[in-house]
């Protein structure tokens, strides 16, 4: 009898610590919701200013929702100005879709300009989130990735069109219209105000060696180091068989100092009892 009390108090003692355990054992489910990538992101203002720098958020859970999620972004800067130094689509919101973890996609883009005032960013935050279970930012105690900073690279430069005065301007020479050098010589800039005239083998015909053309760079906007390289209609020259030429500018051509080219396209012409038509040719002018 005294065998079988003990072992009766044996085995509550054991279902009772059993039962303990069991209700500690309390494992809490947390979602989470964080941009993927880098927490801070650097961004040329030039580059990123035609191909976009693409941000989604992710969602990090054991399986999709059954409903969409909608995130609210909020923006901050230092030494830039949305519109002015960047911009970006959608504007102010993104949605992980019902099903999904990962978001539609942010479109950020820089604005190619002559602002340069110092070290300009910006950053996005996930601000809030319509649901109030999913936590923002990778982490319980230092979440990651909540925010994101962007950092515009300023690819302005301190030269100016006086780098394109010189005997030894390169030019390669396109004239079958794909873009590709077909012929390679070196030619004369001279630059005076705003204008610059180049002389020599411009279409890579020796009997005409001695063209002379006079582009005027106009910049995108006050002290910019690129903009429009423009001559309208301009008579080039006589080859040495007595022929004139003339050039007529086709689309508007373009200068950039801190790259050291011009491009410009035209139209040539001959005179033969008239102006005639020859072909089409590409001059990319650049420093050697």
């Amino acid at each position: 009898m005294k065998t079988k009390a003990i072992l009766l108090i044996t085995s509550l003692i054991a279902g009772a610590f059993s039962c303990k355990d069991e209700s500690a054992v309390v494992d809490p489910v947390y979602e989470f919701v964080s941009f993927k990538g880098s927490e801070s992101v650097n961004l040329s203002e030039y580059q990123n200013s035609s191909n976009a720098y693409p941000l989604v958020a992710q969602l990090l859970a054991f399986e999709p929702h059954t409903q969409d999620i909608d995130l609210t972004l909020e923006v901050t800067t230092v030494n830039a100005q949305e519109n002015v130094d960047f911009i970006f689509t959608p504007h102010d919101a993104l949605k992980i879709h019902a099903g999904k973890l990962i978001s539609d996609t942010l479109w950020i883009k820089t604005i190619d300009n002559s602002v340069s005032n110092g070290e300009r960013r910006f950053d996005i935050r996930i601000k809030a989130v319509n649901k109030a279970e999913i936590k923002i930012g990778l982490g319980i105690t230092e979440p990651k990735n909540g925010s994101i900073t962007f950092k515009i690279l300023d690819d302005e430069c301190s030269k100016t069109i006086s780098i394109f005065n010189t005997p030894g301007l390169i030019n390669d020479i396109d004239w079958d219209g794909d873009d590709k050098t077909d012929a390679k010589k070196t030619v004369a800039g001279v630059v005076s105000g705003n204008q610059i005239k180049v002389t020599g083998n411009l279409i890579d015909y020796a009997p005409f060696s001695g063209a002379s053309l006079t582009l005027t760079l106009t910049p995108s906007s006050p002290g910019a180091p690129k903009g429009a390289a423009t001559f309208g209609d301009q008579e080039t020259g006589t080859d040495n068989d007595g022929y004139a030429y003339k050039f007529i500018e086709v689309g508007k051509g373009s200068y950039d100092v801190c790259s050291g080219t011009i491009r410009t396209t035209y139209d040539i012409y001959y005179q033969d009892g008239g102006w005639v038509y020859w072909y089409t040719v590409t001059n990319v002018f650049a420093t050697p």
